[in-house]
Formats: C-alpha cells, structure tokens, sequence
C-alpha cells in the first residue's frame, strides 16, 4: 500500500470513531487482561527479589507460593465486609423499632408484661423508609390493629377510686405508682 491509501485508511477510521462516539470495549476482557498482567508483572517482581536473595528455582516457587497465601489471607473479603455492615444495619434498625414501639405500647396502655408479646405480633416490615427513618404514624398504626385484634393484651387500669371498694390491707400503692415504679426500672431512671 502506497502511503497515501495508508494516510486515507487512516483519516476513514478516525472518522468512523468519531462519528459512532466512543469506541465499544469490552469492560470484562479488557480487566482480565490488566489482571493477568498485574499477576506476570507480580510473579517476574516475585522471582527477580528471590533470585537476589539467593534462592533456588524450588525455594523461590514456595516462597512465592507462600507469599501468595499470605497476601490472599491478609486481603479482605468485601462482600463479606458488605454484608456485615447491611447486618449491621438492620440490626439497628431492629432495635430503634422495638424501642420506639415499646414506648408507644405503653403510651397505648399495654400492660408491660404483654409488650413482648405485642411487639411480636405487630407487622413492623413497613415502618421504614428507604433511610431508615422510622414513620411514628405507621408504628402506631401497627400497635393498635394487635391491640384492635387482641384486646386482653391492653392493660386494665386498676383504680380504687374506679371501683366503688376501698383497699383494705395491702401496701397502699395504686396502680398508677406501680406503673411508674416498674416504668423507672425497666429505664433506670431512680426516683429523687
């Protein structure tokens, strides 16, 4: 070819690069390859250090085995690195729903030994938004519909002045200071 058809070949391609764009690649093969000359250029590294320390040919091949090994051992697993922050996460999260519904359990007049068992049967899956912020609305909405469906799980409210009877013996407290009293050691919040 003279070099005129080669400078007019030449002028063709780049053209029809330029007028498509960007020429199309192949993301996958072209990361293989870097990888793969990474690894030559990591093994001839390898071999030119050991051969300077004086090694034979098997000494350097376990040593490069060895290093190797210890480089895999020492890199960490990101997807596992990943998954333990998702854990960790949701498990926060868990624990500000519980926390939150515990509180609006007992603003709903569950007596305490049942929120447990509230906080079991409510639907919490969608009391989260996509940032993690949880909708008070929909929390009480939860609680309600098992207090609506099981109504025995809501705390009765114990009060003389309720009943028409007068507590005779006893220690004197009502239902309301034992509420507190519970309510303060469940927080430890100690009385002044």
């Amino acid at each position: 070819m003279s070099e005129e058809n080669k400078t007019q070949n030449n002028t063709n391609q780049e053209t029809q690069q330029n007028n498509s764009g960007q020429p199309a690649f192949d993301y996958e093969k072209l990361a293989s390859i870097i990888n793969g000359k990474q690894s030559v250029t990591e093994d001839t590294v390898l071999k030119s250090y050991f051969k300077q320390q004086g090694l034979s040919a098997e000494e350097m091949t376990q040593a490069i085995s060895a290093f190797k090994a210890e480089k895999a051992k020492n890199t960490p697993d990101i997807n596992k690195l990943q998954n333990d922050i998702i854990s960790a996460n949701n498990a926060k999260l868990q624990a500000e729903i519980n926390q939150s519904a515990t509180l609006e359990a007992i603003k709903q007049g569950v007596d305490i030994k049942s929120i447990p068992y509230v906080l079991k049967m409510a639907d919490f899956k969608d009391i989260a938004d996509t940032n993690d912020n949880i909708n008070a609305e929909k929390l009480t909405a939860a609680i309600k519909k098992v207090l609506d469906d099981i109504p025995a799980l809501k705390g009765t409210v114990k009060s003389n002045e309720n009943s028409g009877f007068q507590q005779i013996g006893g220690d004197g407290k009502d239902q309301k200071d034992v509420n507190e009293e519970t309510l303060r050691g469940i927080f430890g919040i100690r009385k002044k």
